[in-house]
């Protein structure tokens, strides 16, 4: 048979439904996820800190309070009150800030000698903290919007503010708050820029996911269930008298073993070869194992219930819309709602979370809540695979039939 007679057969170009349903798909996940990261600014989450003592009765910080809380700026980001500059720290270490502003005790006293005959004028500087190691994108719309809305709360100072004894500098009175902005911590070297968890992640889920498909393969064609095909050769065989959950049960122990194997050569190669920082490399080791086998779990267990439809599955659910809404690229605040609902449903922010807690010297805050998210998707996909099999071998739904067990290769 030639295949122009193939491609003559209407029958064949059904497989250009693939086609439709995987560029949706590819379409709806990369460039959903990111295309509207710069409008949702309301959502980012910035700490502030009111450090400023007063001089007296005044105390020129509770204005720019009122107006980031309750005036102008309270919808330009999502403030979060910090009562100290260490507390606001802390909100950086735990990601559950990207940026911080910390007004200076001295605000007042500052911004006082600006309209004080024979003080030394001098621009009044109100500290923004970065969060470098919660990524660029985070960090940097966190720190872009906070300099924004101090820009625009110095202008309203400024108009309030009397030109005695400013004179010779009245460009300060108009705009008298510099805005200084400071990492909260150095971003280690060999660390991607602060993103080395992201891609830690996705070296961890696509080593598992790889391994699962060879092992699909490899292991039906040692089984019988499919034929063994390297370059030219193409070898068959009868299939082995195994039913379906046994022959996932074979899958599953190869993976697990190739799963240590995997993880451990995966940070060995990161950490000793490449240099990136491992602030608990034993726990790094320990989640790097579970993250590879659960994202090997998933898809063995996906092919063994629906069949090779099962890969594209896995790859939407792994790969596709975790990595986008992973929160490694792009923050979930400045994602659609779909996709931070996604991200907290799928494993691969989770997995990154916790790589974060484990390469940098955080707080750990995310490690416990993502080690418990991957063990469910572990238990979850073992459950929904062997069970379903369980039943498919009940029912007597076997992979071959009798016949076919019974034919041996000329």
């Amino acid at each position: 048979m030639r295949a122009t007679a193939l491609l003559r057969s209407p029958k064949i170009w059904v497989f250009t439904v693939y086609g439709v349903v995987i560029a949706v798909v590819l379409t709806m996940g990369y460039l959903g996820g990111v295309l509207d990261t710069d409008t949702p600014a309301q959502r980012v989450p910035i700490a502030w800190v009111d450090a400023d003592t007063g001089v007296g009765a005044q105390r020129d910080g509770a204005q720019l309070d009122e107006q980031v809380f309750s005036g102008s700026a309270q919808h330009t980001a999502r403030w979060i009150r910090a009562d100290t500059e260490a507390a606001a720290r802390e909100l950086l270490a735990r990601n559950e800030a990207y940026a911080a502003v910390v007004i200076p005790p001295e605000f007042t006293a500052r911004v006082t000698a600006l309209t004080t005959p024979g003080a030394n004028a001098a621009p009044v500087p109100v500290t923004v903290l970065s969060n470098p190691l919660a990524g660029p994108a985070a960090s940097g719309t966190a720190v872009g919007v906070a300099a924004a809305v101090l820009s625009r709360l110095s202008q309203q100072l400024g108009a309030g503010l009397t030109p005695a004894g400013l004179a010779s500098a009245p460009g300060l009175l108009s705009d008298p708050v510099k805005v200084v902005v400071t990492p909260a911590t150095s971003v280690p070297t060999h660390s991607a820029g602060g993103m080395a968890a992201f891609y830690y992640a996705l070296v961890l889920i696509l080593t598992g996911f790889l391994l699962a498909q060879l092992l699909h393969s490899g292991v039906d064609g040692a089984l019988g269930f499919a034929p063994r095909e390297f370059l030219h050769r193409r070898s068959t065989r009868a299939p082995l008298p195994i039913d379906r959950v046994h022959t996932l049960l074979v899958k599953i122990g190869v993976l697990a073993g190739c799963a240590v194997i995997a993880a451990t050569v995966i940070e060995a190669l990161a950490v000793l070869g490449l240099g990136m920082p491992a602030a608990h490399p034993l726990g790094l080791w320990l989640f790097s194992v579970l993250a590879v086998f659960t994202a090997g779990v998933v898809p063995l267990a996906l092919l063994a219930v629906i069949g090779a439809p099962g890969a594209l599955v896995a790859t939407v659910v792994l790969v596709v819309f975790g990595v986008p809404s992973s929160g490694g690229a792009y923050p979930p605040e400045l994602q659609p709602a779909v996709f931070r609902w996604l991200g907290d449903v799928l494993p691969m922010r989770h997995i990154t979370d916790a790589a974060r807690d484990l390469i940098f010297p955080t707080s750990s805050f995310h490690l416990t809540g993502a080690v418990v998210a991957v063990s469910l998707w572990l238990v979850f996909s073992l459950a929904f695979g062997l069970g379903a099999t369980a039943f498919y071998d009940r029912t007597g739904r076997g992979r071959v039939s009798a016949h076919e067990r019974s034919w041996q290769p000329a």
